[in-house]
């Protein structure tokens, strides 16, 4: 992912603030109404008024707090609600910022020379396309010649803006996008999440107060230094962040970029005097548990220079190839994307950075760089088919290494505001970002998880909770057209796996799958050096996992994600056994009709993924074993065990196995693993199990 703020910030206010504010000035006599409060009211004013004009950022949210005193002096001034509600967008308020400027205008519609500019931007921002493009154009068409050749380019972005917002509103796309919450976002600006899974730590960059040095960049914004914070979710709930101490944070900017791909350091933007880079720190552990980070060092000094800033970055799998963020000489327009090859081996250096060229840059800004798959780029840009500030995008990589057509992620991902830091975890449908113009924002830019889906997973599943969240009627989910879920129930579900006796991690394949379809949802790979591994399901479901990796015994089981409100946590470490005599897996995924013995159709899967390790190990011979409760006779109970056992031994004969290498045994209650005497342990004892006899 990658950081800017210092960067992108202060060309938005570029872009905006000088091509149109206005400095207004408000008169004594205009202001004055009653001598009650009006002295204290007119100090706040002069303060509010002198912060406005130096068009920072952080200076707009300090003229917020003084204005407001003005204006519950005099709500009917039409200069305090213009300035207000100026203030109020700069800030990423749209709701408020629209308030105020439909005030200003409805008390005077001369307020200003470009109150119907201002309409426009607050319409825009609040996603009222139509209206904002006629204020724009009213705007646009009272200018002069020679205001119209240095403003007229920009409204009509603008506009085009509100083109594209409008069709891609009209097609909105399947997504749940969820708000980290309180615990973990701010009034202040919070943004650029990285997922780090090997440990489900998410570091990010924020502006608080606390900051190191606690100082503010007057020079650029007004607002706080940047500093890397990190957080995770403990038993379903967000922790309170905690700050990255030194040495990566410093006093001036240090934002997150992204992990590195092998999961041992964290990458950081670093920007001080009008330059900024990309460096990377190592995290070491000591031999009390606690962890240290080294001192940040440049990750790759050929794209690095002194007089640009190199503020988002992202490799590919194997470190052979990175692109990143520049605003160097040669590009096609602000920021572009670049990239660089590994020479050889790593001790070569890199090649000379080239731009990526079109059809990804454009003239305009281009930020937040993420590959996955090594074959999809997600960034975020201004240009394009943008719905209103940056956008998140993706591009393909062709087989032949040219670029795809880029595409629009779509709204309601998208909004007429930054979209930006887009972060996609290895299942393809789930991850974070940032935004500033979602509904429910905290403040300024907040960090959000989504979770892209397709009709099938929800479509006739009238009992999913998720249905109480989407704005559509029920009846609608039967439908081809995409509904749209703006709130998102998602349970983690992560752990580690690894080897039974040694606890050794293990590299493991994950499926994921539907037991109400028997479809494989979701297939993911464990960390290779840690074993972790982190999944986002939707809550309300039963499912299957089946845990697979190389000598070892496959493992399945059960598990129901009950509803939940919102962000939930479920810790499952997996303990897999070596092809060896003697190991044992319980095949949970096997089911009968009560006291039957007729395998169901839910079975299968399971059974065929046990017919694939006698694929593996041709000389495999196992022992399929059946086992009961203690509910009934001791007779009936080995009948049936004896029956069940068979019965999936002749499944997997029908499917290839050869009956000489299995053997059925049944054992009906002789060998409980769990007490009787309740309904959970009766549950466990009631099983299947794959036991190795030869290999």
């Amino acid at each position: 992912m990658k950081k800017i703020v210092s960067i992108f910030l202060f060309t938005f206010f570029v872009v905006t603030v000088t091509f149109a504010q206005q400095k207004v000035k408000i008169n004594k006599k205009d202001f004055y109404t009653t001598d009650i409060d009006f002295n204290d009211a007119w100090k706040n004013l002069k303060k509010g008024s002198k912060l406005y004009k130096q068009n920072q950022k952080g200076s707009y949210q300090q003229a917020i707090d003084l204005l407001v005193v003005a204006y519950d002096y005099n709500p009917d001034n039409p200069l305090i609600n213009y300035q207000l509600g100026v203030s109020y967008l700069l800030i990423h308020d749209e709701v408020n910022g629209l308030l105020y400027i439909e005030e200003a205008f409805n008390l005077s519609a001369t307020v200003t020379e470009d109150i119907h500019f201002w309409l426009g931007r607050a319409n825009h921002l609040n996603a009222k396309f139509d209206e904002a493009i006629i204020e724009y154009k009213l705007y646009r068409d009272a200018l002069s010649e020679k205001e119209l050749k240095k403003q007229g380019a920009v409204v009509n972005k603008y506009i085009s803006e509100c083109e594209a917002g409008i069709l891609l509103s009209n097609e909105p796309i399947n997504v749940i996008i969820d708000n980290l919450g309180d615990s973990v976002n701010s009034s202040f600006a919070d943004y650029s999440p990285v997922f780090a899974p090997y440990d489900s730590v998410v570091f990010f960059t924020s502006r608080r107060p606390n900051t190191i040095g606690g100082k503010r960049n007057r020079k650029v914004s007004n607002e706080y230094f940047e500093d890397v914070y990190y957080t995770s979710a403990l038993h379903g709930t967000w922790q309170s962040p905690a700050q990255m101490d030194k040495p990566i944070n410093s006093r001036h900017n240090d934002a997150s970029v992204a992990v590195n791909p092998n999961g041992t350091g964290v990458l950081v933007y670093r920007g001080h005097k009008g330059s900024g880079n990309i460096f990377i720190s190592f995290k070491k552990i000591k031999g009390n548990g606690d962890d240290k980070w080294t001192k940040p060092k440049q990750v790759i000094k050929r794209i690095n220079t002194k007089k640009y800033k190199e503020s988002s970055l992202t490799f590919n799998s194997d470190s052979t190839l990175v692109y990143f963020v520049s605003n160097r000489k040669k590009g096609y327009g602000g920021k572009d994307i670049w990239m660089s090859r590994r020479r050889g081996n790593s001790n070569s250096g890199w090649t000379k950075p080239v731009n990526i060229g079109k059809p990804v840059n454009t003239i305009y800004d281009e930020e937040s760089v993420y590959l996955q798959d090594d074959s999809v780029l997600y960034f975020a840009s201004k240009g394009h088919n943008s719905m209103g500030g940056y956008d998140l995008f993706k591009a393909y990589i062709l087989p032949d290494g040219r670029w795809g057509d880029v595409v629009n992620v779509g709204y309601p991902l998208n909004t007429p505001d930054d979209d930006m830091f887009m972060f996609m975890n290895a299942d393809n449908k789930t991850g974070y970002f940032t935004s500033s113009g979602q509904d429910d924002n905290q403040g300024d830019m907040d960090m959000y998880e989504f979770f892209f889906y397709s009709p099938k997973d929800i479509m006739n599943d009238a009992e999913d909770d998720l249905i109480a969240y989407i704005k559509e009627p029920v009846n609608e989910l039967i439908m081809d057209e995409p509904v749209v879920i703006s709130t998102m129930r998602l349970t983690v579900v992560k752990g580690i796996v690894s080897e039974y006796e040694t606890m050794k991690p293990l590299y493991a394949t994950i499926e994921i799958i539907d037991n109400a379809t028997q479809e494989v949802v979701q297939t993911i790979m464990t960390n290779a050096t840690t074993g972790a591994y982190t999944v986002m399901l939707p809550s309300g479901k039963d499912y299957g996992m089946s845990v697979n990796a190389d000598g070892y015994m496959f493992h399945s089981e059960n598990f129901n994600i009950p509803s939940a409100n919102g962000y939930q946590e479920i810790i499952k470490d997996i303990q897999l056994l070596p092809v060896d005599p003697g190991s044992k897996i319980v095949l949970r995924n096997v089911f009968f009709n009560t006291g039957s013995a007729d395998l169901r159709p839910e079975s299968y899967p399971e059974l065929t993924r046990l017919a694939e390790a006698f694929k593996l190990y041709p000389n495999l011979v196992i022992e399929i074993s059946g086992h009961t409760d203690s509910q009934g006779s001791a007779t009936s109970n080995m009948t049936l065990s004896q029956n069940r056992a068979q019965s999936v031994v002749d499944y997997l004969v029908s499917i290839g196995v050869e009956r000489t290498h299995l053997i059925a045994q049944g054992y009906g209650e002789d060998q409980p693993v769990a007490d009787n005497s309740t309904a959970d342990g009766r549950q466990l004892n009631r099983r299947v199990e794959a036991k190795i006899v030869s290999n």
